[in-house]
């Protein structure tokens, strides 16, 4: 026999029909198993299957619809999974038909989040079935009646796991439209079936053709694969306490006929036919060709159960909501910490109310177990909300658990460049069926311009089709760095966004807000770079939908495009002038110490050894020069940062003149090198977030320290080694997703070096976490200077 894939899309295949109507006309009783019949009577099965073939059908289904454990234990036949499905094998293979689909429908539980059966309970229900039916070497798989697209999601990955014959994969619609249990749409139901992996899609029973045909037309547009159509004899009605199919055998072949027209490659029939049905079916469409456009929808489609959301292609901005991560954020990460999914769900509905077209979901926080978390939010939202779900975590075993029970297609949040990532990360998008977010970075970090990243997203697309996945599998983050520290860092996302986008028609994201991080008058600053990155093609942004609409400044755009340096302008526009307060005595000329604060304070590196110069050259010993001037101007930088009134582009100048007013101390002073310390600095594994370590690096570097900048993503290993050689060790995450990593390096120090002084800090850390990893701890970077003189000496949180 020919091969089925071979013949999909190119040939009009006919399928049988109903086998339950002709069962009652042999005068099988309706309390009878269908399935029993296949050991207790096959020469009943096997003359319905023949009547199929000598009527037209190129393909029989099995007599084992209702042959999972669940649906054969309600008739005390739970223990004969194997042999009633080996069975219904062998008999369709005698009917003499081209091809044997074996026919599998629902277990009759409800998955949770609607009802209390569990995804790994139903899954093995269906992959017990699955083996048993493989056993016997059919050609295909056939999925069908199925009205919930979490249950037959869970059947197709179930099949897929067990076998690699192909799976055609079919559900039913109501009158609304929808699958009756779980709501979802045509379009929806084939973006989720395709991208688990289905090599047909499409819908049987429930309705007649007629009211099939606008669902078979909008689920053609929807998907690049064949169709399979199977409507009903018609809209049932009941005559004389009997149930009477209104449909003629000749309406369903020029119906089939339609439906061919459309797209459709199996074309059967269902509750109410006969073989009469089948032969006009062979007959309308025996000279056709298979229409529709086999095409695969521009973009990356993305689904909710009952919603479908495509990026890219040409489509309008999608804003994807960010406010379900417990970073800076108490009351959700307690919430999370106690099992509560009430939070999430407020914070999902506000923001599909502000806007959002997808939510991005993140559990990571200090005591939550994302494996067991992150799945359980999932399943919140999914009851809750449309929206298709963004899964934020870099733990992949929390992937893993909530990819195999959201009922949709999910956008995965990340993978990178580096080569465990991607061993890691994509076969799990292409098993689950999801897509994945692109980071333009590896394991030596962010390249600083726009050609590095884009070698690195090329690297990532190549790994992705060697697994299986396609350019529409795909969403690349250039990755936004703040325009506080480096004037090019903007522009440089800009263009790679230009070229992944333009040039080579990729989706693309960004993490806008992360812009403007360290500066002031953020809404419009960020409201400004997704007009420009829009500009050059974004696909959607990582954004909280409540700032949409914020008011737009064209003086944000000259600190975006690096035209507004060190955003002096553009901090002196957006924060108000306080009144001056009069001085309580007339003031003298500045002294050659003020001079020299006044010099730090503005940054200016250029001057501040001259006036180190002048100000040694007035009396005061170079012993004293840090300590009295320069350690004072940079704290009270420090405390007008900590109140916001100093922002990252002045602090990051101040810290550079620090260290030419230091270095030239240091000239005359005795030889003998740094003389505060020695420390250790990383950002922690997982995390490339490189801000905050490297405003701390350059504060201790400026009061005398001598720091070993290990850089981002630091594995555990690295620190340790790196520690041997140090006073301190400092650790940052900026992540939540990467506190467990922070965690194992803490761990690791103390079990090596138990009295080595540790300290950990960023935004999502907090002075109780690092109390209970027996840590010290700073909220911000000047803080972090003065924890690290106090550890050293004696003073300061220590284990």
């Amino acid at each position: 026999m020919p091969d089925i894939l071979m013949r999909l899309g190119r040939e009009v295949l006919v399928v049988d029909g109903a086998m339950g109507t002709m069962l009652q006309r042999e005068g099988i009783p309706p309390e009878q198993n269908n399935e029993q019949l296949n050991l207790t009577n096959p020469e009943v099965i096997t003359r319905v299957h023949h009547d199929y073939v000598l009527a037209g059908a190129h393909c029989v289904s099995t007599n084992s619809f209702g042959g999972s454990r669940p649906k054969l234990a309600e008739y005390g036949l739970g223990d004969q999974v194997e042999e009633l499905n080996r069975a219904a094998v062998r008999i369709a293979k005698e009917s003499g038909a081209q091809h044997v689909l074996a026919d599998v429908g629902p277990t009759g539980l409800v998955l949770e989040p609607l009802g209390p059966a569990t995804f790994d309970e139903v899954f093995a229900h269906f992959a017990e079935q699955a083996r048993a039916l493989a056993a016997e070497a059919p050609d295909a798989f056939l999925l069908e009646t199925f009205t919930d697209i979490a249950e037959v999601r869970c059947a197709l990955l179930a099949i897929r796991s067990v076998s690699d014959l192909p799976v055609i994969a079919s559900v039913t619609f109501g009158g609304s439209g929808r699958m009756d249990l779980s709501g979802t749409d045509p379009e929806t139901a084939a973006v989720v079936l395709e991208a688990c992996g289905a090599s047909a899609v499409g819908m049987n029973c429930g309705l007649g053709p007629e009211q099939m045909l606008p669902l078979v037309e909008r689920m053609a547009a929807a998907t690049s694969l064949p169709l399979i159509v199977q409507p009903n004899a018609g809209i049932p009605r009941v005559v004389e306490g009997a149930t009477v199919f209104p449909g003629t055998a000749d309406g369903m072949g020029e119906h089939a006929a339609k439906f061919v027209d459309l797209g459709a490659a199996l074309v059967g029939s269902c509750c109410g036919s006969t073989p009469a049905f089948t032969g006009a079916i062979a007959d309308f469409t025996g000279l056709k060709r298979v229409g529709g456009d086999s095409r695969r929808p521009a973009g990356v489609a993305l689904a909710g159960p009952r919603r479908t959301v495509r990026i890219g292609g040409g489509r309008p901005l999608a804003i994807i909501g960010e406010r379900i991560n417990p970073t800076g954020k108490k009351a959700l990460s307690e919430s999370l910490r106690s099992g509560s999914m009430s939070l999430v769900r407020q914070l999902a509905e506000e923001q599909q109310q502000a806007g959002a077209d997808l939510l991005d979901v993140n559990v990571g926080a200090a005591g939550v177990d994302a494996p067991t978390v992150l799945p359980e939010a999932v399943k919140a939202l999914a009851g809750l909300t449309d929206l298709p779900l963004v899964l934020d975590t870099t733990d992949p075993v929390a992937l893993e658990a909530a990819l195999r029970v959201y009922p949709g297609r999910a956008l995965v949040n990340s993978v990178n460049g580096g080569e465990e990532s991607m061993a890691t990360v994509l076969p799990l998008v292409k098993r689950y069926g999801a897509a994945v977010v692109v980071l333009a970075l590896d394991d030596d970090g962010i390249p600083t311009d726009a050609r590095g990243r884009l070698a690195i997203v090329e690297r990532v697309r190549r790994a992705a089709r060697e697994v299986g996945l396609t350019d529409s599998d795909l969403v690349v983050d250039c990755l936004v760095m703040t325009a506080a520290t480096d004037p090019r860092a903007a522009t440089e996302t800009l263009e790679a966004v230009r070229v992944v986008s333009q040039e080579w028609g990729l989706a693309t994201v960004l993490g806008v807000s992360n812009v403007s991080h360290g500066l002031p008058g953020r809404a419009a600053l960020n409201g400004a770079y997704m007009t420009l990155a829009r500009e050059r093609g974004l696909s959607a942004a990582i954004f909280n939908a409540a700032e949409l609409g914020a008011p737009s400044d064209p003086a944000a755009v000259d600190v975006l495009l690096g035209t507004d340096p060190r955003a002096r302008r553009w901090i002196s526009r957006v924060l108000p002038v306080a009144p001056a307060e009069p001085d309580p005595a007339p003031a003298g000329e500045p002294t050659a110490a003020d001079r020299l604060a006044d010099a730090v304070s503005r940054g200016d590196a250029d001057a501040a050894p001259d006036l180190v110069e002048d100000l040694l050259a007035s009396g005061m010993p170079a012993e004293q020069v840090v300590g009295s001037v320069l350690t004072p101007a940079l704290q009270k930088l420090g405390d007008g940062f900590g109140r916001g009134e100093i922002f990252l582009p002045q602090m990051m100048v101040a810290a550079e003149a620090m260290k030419a007013a230091v270095a030239r101390v240091k000239s005359h002073l005795p030889e003998g090198g740094a003389s505060a310390g020695r420390v250790a600095f990383a950002t922690v594994r997982g995390d490339v977030h490189s801000i905050g370590k490297d405003i701390c690096v350059s504060l201790l570097e400026s009061q005398d320290f001598a720091v070993s900048d290990l850089g981002v993503d630091v594995a555990v290993e690295a620190v340790v080694e790196a520690a041997r050689k140090v006073d301190a060790v400092c650790l940052s995450a900026l992540m939540t997703t990467t506190l467990p990593a922070m965690e194992a390096i803490v761990a690791a120090l103390r079990e090596a070096m138990p009295a080595l002084p540790v300290l950990v800090g960023g935004a999502v850390v907090t002075r109780e976490w690092a109390s209970s990893l027996g840590a010290g701890y700073a909220a911000d970077a000047p803080g972090c200077v003065e924890a690290v003189r106090e550890a050293l000496a004696g003073t300061g949180e220590r284990p």
